[in-house]
Order: C-alpha cells, then sequence, then structure tokens
C-alpha cells in the first residue's frame, strides 16, 4: 500500500498519464481537420444544391428545405469551430477554458434559435426555455469578463513596487540636499 503513495510510483503514473494524453492528441487532430474539411465539402455541395434550385427553377419547396440545410449545416460548421477551439486550448494549455466553453455554447443555442426559427416550430416554452438559458450564459460570460478586467487591472497595481520607489526618491532627495550642503 505505501508503494501507491511514493513519490517514484506518482513520478511514473504521471508519466504514463502524460504520455497517453500526447498520444490522443497525436491521433485526434488528424481527425479534427478531417472532420473540418469534410464540413467544407457538405457545405459546397449543398451551396450546389441551393444554387440549383435557383438556376433550374424548380419548386419553391425544395427551395426553401435546400436553403434550410444549408443553413443547418454552416451553423454546424461554426459549432465545430467553437468546440475545436476548446480541443486546442486544451492540448496547449492542459486546461479546458471556462469562457472558450460559454462561447461554444452560446454559438449553440444560437444555431438551435435560428434552426427552430426556419423550421417554425417555436412554442413559447421553447422560447422562454432558450431565452433563460441565453441570458444565463451571457451573464456569466460578462460577470467573467468584468472579473478579468479587474484582475488585470489589479494585477498592475502594486503599492509595495510604488511606496518603494517613493520611498527611493525621497531618500535620493534627501542625499543630494546633503551634497549640496556639505
Amino acid at each position: 500500500m505505501k508503494f501507491l503513495f511514493s513519490e517514484n510510483f506518482s513520478k511514473k503514473a504521471l508519466h504514463f498519464y502524460n504520455s497517453f494524453v500526447n498520444l490522443l492528441v497525436i491521433l485526434t487532430v488528424p481527425i479534427i481537420i478531417f472532420t473540418l474539411i469534410t464540413a467544407i465539402f457538405i457545405i459546397l455541395y449543398d451551396l450546389r444544391l441551393f444554387t440549383a434550385h435557383i438556376v433550374e427553377g424548380e419548386l419553391r419547396l425544395e427551395h426553401e428545405e435546400a436553403f434550410k440545410l444549408l443553413i443547418k449545416n454552416i451553423l454546424n460548421f461554426f459549432v465545430l469551430i467553437e468546440l475545436f477551439r476548446v480541443f486546442l486550448d486544451v492540448i496547449e494549455y492542459k486546461r479546458i477554458r471556462k469562457r472558450q466553453m460559454l462561447e461554444a455554447g452560446i454559438v449553440f443555442v444560437v444555431r438551435e434559435i435560428v434552426i427552430a426559427m426556419f423550421e417554425h416550430r417555436f412554442s413559447y416554452t421553447d422560447l422562454i426555455g432558450y431565452a433563460a438559458l441565453l441570458i444565463a450564459l451571457g451573464v456569466t460570460y460578462i460577470l467573467m469578463e468584468k472579473s478579468w478586467i479587474e484582475i488585470t487591472r489589479l494585477s498592475r497595481y502594486r503599492p509595495v513596487d510604488r511606496d518603494l520607489s517613493r520611498r527611493m526618491r525621497q531618500i535620493y532627495r534627501k542625499m543630494k540636499v546633503r551634497k549640496i550642503e556639505e
């Protein structure tokens, strides 16, 4: 049992964990790139369908469906980009940033609202739920930004340094006065 709490075991376990995470990252990055490229091709294909309906003058109902599909896939692409930004932050900093998770959540909620709007399937309960979720995410994001601004502003203020520099100037002035008197 002491072996589990030894420093050597914890170093080996941490090294194994970091190696495993690095391997997962190496395997996941090509999948992310492939997914983004596939999403772009899907958007281009939907755009071709949409323009074909306009050029050929087909039925209006099919034109609307092609437009809805194009919008849905573009919004899916934005959500993918936000999620991959979060993943790349995890790779770079070895932690999840709350701010980017909130941004991804806001983009996802807006995507759902736009899709529901295009499909004309809003009920008042859906609208209240989306509004509450969007307000909660937005307020949380604003509070996090405000606290971040306060933290950076306060980190620039160093009263010890100011007091020290003021005291050093006073000492320097006294030394000048004494040299002039002598």
